[in-house]
């Protein structure tokens, strides 16, 4: 296999990988550093994760959330490696690719987790997620199979977990009943059903949020079960632990997601949850030029001791850090630790209305889904790219959701 050398390693383009390459690429160049980023992914583009429920229900384009990673390193004196990552040797400071071998002085690991069935029989066989673009495209395409299906009148969807993406699923799947069903699909009825296992959605926000949420989900014809376990999953029902069957023709799965260190690393460097463990400056504790971040990485609250939530915002704060990080060692200065500060929380719950929590505010409504909207573009890079965003959501705001299939006859693999 061959052996390449670089300077700086990222492992993964996620939205912690891009962020801390967007933003050390512009350190670099500033401070005329000449130094070289190797950006590894098995995809040959960026995504947006947390708009991937959208993707999936037609509401946007996929386009709209992915960039080709050969756009980022364009006029730039760095490299992307289309390559699936097998195994990190911190104390070599090596990476084993199926492509070949990497060397690399500097190495930020940022390649994510995986969905998390919890052993449930079948779970993994008969769902859908929307973990990564291609499986929100395996959804939407399944989902418009079903709706243009003549011989079934009725469309049952069932979706497992309460928390963030959850909601956000049942939100757009309201929406695309009341409007393009009701106009698109005159002879068809869909009924959504959302399973939480715990006493209430969204544990993490506030009660007012959670409750207004519900109320509003419950007022568009959604069904919410707490304190509902799945059991089984087949092709065509959800049993639930107290033996309850539900029929479902489509079933979603955003009950968690779990942590795969142990994949492509020795478990020595891995903690019980199977995250890397680093210090408060994000490196391994043994190797200062290694770096973890995002969901891999077991990042402590210094005040708490408990670790900080799996969130994009978190991931997207922990790349800007790591950039700023590695141009202070490289210039041999000291750093301070990371802190994680959330500026709040946004979350769409269907087209048009959404929540934002900033500090001590909650809004709801047009204004929160706004807001949420208007700081997902700015996040995307490129002046261009921007502007034809939100023409495009312009434009489809007067019009039916993106509801073409181009599934071709070979499947789509993860």
């Amino acid at each position: 296999m061959a052996t390449l050398k670089t300077d700086i390693l990222i492992l993964g383009a996620g939205i912690g990988g891009f962020e801390t390459f967007r933003t050390l690429s512009k350190l670099l160049k500033r401070h005329n550093i000449n130094k070289k980023i190797t950006i590894v992914d098995e995809n040959n583009y960026f995504t947006f994760v947390p708009m991937l429920h959208e993707v999936a229900t037609g509401s946007i384009e996929p386009t709209h959330c992915a960039i080709p990673l050969r756009e980022l390193i364009y006029k730039t004196p760095h490299e992307f490696i289309n390559a699936r990552v097998e195994y990190i040797n911190p104390e070599k400071k090596q990476v084993t690719t199926h492509e070949g071998i990497i060397d690399y002085e500097f190495a930020v690991i940022a390649l994510g987790s995986v969905t998390n069935y919890f052993n449930t029989p079948g779970a993994e066989q008969y769902t859908h997620n929307v973990r990564s673009l291609i499986s929100a495209l395996k959804l939407k395409y399944e989902l418009l199979g079903q709706l243009n299906n003549t011989h079934k009148e009725e469309l049952n969807i069932c979706i497992v977990g309460g928390g963030y993406t959850g909601v956000e699923i049942a939100g757009q799947l309201y929406d695309l009943a009341l409007r393009e069903v009701t106009q698109l699909y005159p002879h068809k009825k869909m009924s959504i059903t959302l399973i939480h296992s715990g006493d209430t959605i969204l544990n993490y926000m506030p009660k007012k949020v959670q409750d207004k949420v519900a109320r509003r989900l419950e007022k568009k014809g959604v069904e919410i079960l707490l304190n509902a376990k799945v059991s089984k999953v087949s092709n065509d029902a959800v049993v639930l632990a107290d033996g309850k069957t539900l029929t479902s023709d489509l079933t979603i799965w955003t009950a968690g997601f779990e942590n795969i260190g142990p994949h492509y690393m020795d478990p020595k460097y891995c903690c019980q949850k199977s995250r890397i463990q680093v210090t408060g400056e994000l490196t391994m504790p043994d190797f200062p030029h290694t770096y973890a971040l995002g969901d891999n990485a077991e990042i402590l609250d210094p005040h708490t001791h408990i670790a900080y939530p799996q969130l994009a915002e978190a991931a997207h704060l922990e790349g800007r850090y790591l950039a700023h990080h590695i141009l202070r060692t490289i210039h041999g200065k000291k750093n301070t630790r990371f802190v994680f500060h959330s500026k709040g929380t946004l979350m769409p719950v269907g087209d048009w209305y959404g929540v934002a929590q900033i500090g001590p505010f909650i809004l709801f409504g047009k204004l929160a889904w706004w807001i949420r909207r208007t700081v997902y573009v700015m996040f995307m890079p490129g002046f261009w790219r921007k502007i034809r965003i939100v023409f495009d959501w312009t434009v489809h705001s007067f019009g039916f959701r993106h509801l073409i299939n181009l599934k071709s006859d070979t499947d789509y693999t993860d």
